[in-house]
């Protein structure tokens, strides 16, 4: 049967846009938060996490962290009641030598603390693999240690962001529209419009051939009127058998004259590279679903901590390269792009991706180089016909469109066939309005 079917990218953006604190920047403010909890009930002179470590100086008993809070710095009881109250209690601790003693052991810690600090933001996969190729960490052993203390911190952390924030209030309509609409004909390339004339031949001659017309609004959940079956009918008597092919690039361009319903997508893919399951919360439920909507955790699931993938994913970089070249299986410990062989969910990409003609819509995904060596698969792809991206529109006017699509060529080797797939901004949309 021919189809052209979506594959959804699913980023932080699109978990940010519901309001969850996701940004590897609210991760590391709540990891400070937690050391403020930590020494607060602490019966301990000395802390450690094997990141850092706080230790009180001779001079103060054994309860000495709750006189620090209350008498040294004058905080209130009531901060011992709500610890989500910003103060900036741990950066007064570790500056005061007087009074504590504080070390790391981290210096890959301390540098993405030291860019958040600076830039607000901070991309923690980035900075694993740009540590990877600096002379200071001589030994890749100790700095994958240090990798998977923060990645077993992360996971904690969204985890806890799941329990409480990812539910089925936070559901937006618009958003989910956007999921299944239909796929506009200004949307595929130039070079791939011959597959959606197949596309929609095929179903024209199905309906003529007796194929009901109910499950096409059935399995989308479409409201099935008298009127619009009539014209999805009418439509479908006029132009099988071929006769749609009729159509030259411009007309098919106009696609007010066609319905609807034969411009929804055959099968719809979830690809989430976020750990948590907001996206989910989109997709249709029960058995048939698993099918017309399948659901693939590319980076794992947070219900399963050893599943999860967390590294770099670029191996079109020339360090690449040459970290190959080191012969040291250290290097490699997580790279992406050989992390996906410890599960079916690539393979199964793949064999989507070979299935079918698709559109690839971005929702939230920055299209950074952490996932260029996949990227750059289903782009580049022959079955790719349209790659639309929904940008963030901002307050004051502006957008990310730009942005997107300068690092989604980045994820391309042929710039021709980057400037005909990627849909331009007349014909995309904000991922939500403002």
């Amino acid at each position: 049967m021919s189809a052209i079917n979506r594959i959804i990218l699913v980023g932080n953006g699109f978990d940010l846009a519901h309001g969850l604190a996701t940004r590897y920047a609210d991760f590391i403010n709540w990891y400070w938060k937690q050391w403020a909890s930590c020494l607060l009930r602490s019966p301990h002179k000395i802390e450690t996490d094997k990141l850092c470590s706080f230790g009180l100086k001779d001079s103060f008993s054994l309860k000495g962290w709750y006189l620090v809070w209350q008498w040294h710095y004058k905080i209130p009881r009531d901060f011992f009641k709500d610890f989500e109250k910003k103060y900036d209690i741990i950066d007064r601790v570790k500056g005061d030598t007087s009074i504590c003693d504080f070390k790391s052991y981290s210096l890959f810690f301390d540098k993405i603390c030291a860019h958040a600090e600076r830039r607000g933001w901070v991309d923690i996969e980035n900075e694993y693999f740009d540590a990877l190729n600096k002379e200071y960490f001589e030994d890749p052993a100790k700095l994958n240690q240090e990798f998977e203390i923060v990645r077993s911190k992360l996971i904690t952390y969204l985890s806890s962001i799941q329990e409480t924030g990812v539910k089925t209030s936070i559901i937006d309509q618009g958003l989910k529209q956007k999921i299944f609409a239909p796929i506009r004909t200004r949307e595929v390339a130039i070079s791939a419009r011959k597959h959606l004339l197949n596309f929609i031949d095929e179903q024209c001659s199905n309906i003529k051939n007796g194929y009901p017309v109910s499950e096409i609004y059935d399995r989308f959940g479409l409201n099935k009127t008298e009127e619009s079956t009539r014209a999805l009918e009418k439509f479908a008597e006029e132009y099988h058998g071929g006769k749609i092919k009729t159509f030259d690039l411009e007309s098919i361009a106009d696609d007010s004259t066609i319905p609807a319903a034969l411009l929804r997508p055959g099968r719809v893919l979830l690809l989430n590279f976020n750990y948590t399951r907001t996206a989910d919360l989109y997709m249709p439920q029960g058995e048939e679903a698993e099918y017309w909507f399948p659901v693939y955790h590319i980076h794992g699931e947070l219900e399963h901590p050893d599943s999860i993938i967390f590294g770099y994913g670029d191996e079109l970089d020339d360090r690449y390269g040459e970290l190959v070249k080191l012969n040291n299986n250290e290097h490699l410990r997580h790279i992406k792009s050989i992390k996906y062989l410890e599960t079916d969910n690539y393979r199964k990409l793949l064999a989507f991706i070979d299935s079918a003609p698709y559109q690839v819509c971005i929702m939230g995904h920055s299209c950074g180089n952490t996932d260029r060596t996949l990227l750059n698969t289903l782009f580049e792809h022959r079955n790719c016909v349209s790659i639309k991206p929904f940008y963030h529109a901002k307050e004051d006017g502006t957008d990310n469109y730009l942005e997107m699509v300068q690092n989604i060529s980045r994820n391309f080797t042929d710039m021709k066939l980057m400037r005909d797939r990627v849909v331009n901004k007349t014909y995309c949309a904000p991922l939500l309005p403002v």
